[in-house]
């Protein structure tokens, strides 16, 4: 029973244990995310992929998007919350 505990509780080859990779790549893809919100805030409207008209499935007339308002373009969530968190900051100070 002893062995068994000494080979689960050894860390991984690298000398961090498992959770601890988990938690880096975790913390690295969020502030891949934040750069991604700082320096391009705008990306494709998901609805009409960017082109800013809508084509209904089985149907031949073409509309605006009502998402992105016909612009193709739409502000990143992450930006969203930047923006938010700065008009908050602001009027407190």
């Amino acid at each position: 029973m002893d062995a068994l505990r000494a080979a689960t509780a050894t860390p991984s080859p690298g000398g961090l244990p498992w959770w601890l990779w988990l938690a880096l790549l975790g913390l690295g893809g969020g502030l891949y995310y934040l750069a991604e919100c700082r320096w391009w805030p705008i990306t494709d409207c998901r609805k009409c992929e960017g082109r800013g008209k809508f084509q209904p499935k089985g149907r031949k007339v073409r509309r605006p998007c009502r998402r992105c308002k016909g612009t193709g373009s739409r502000l990143r969530f992450g930006r969203k919350v930047w923006n938010r968190f700065a008009r908050v900051r602001k009027a407190a100070s």
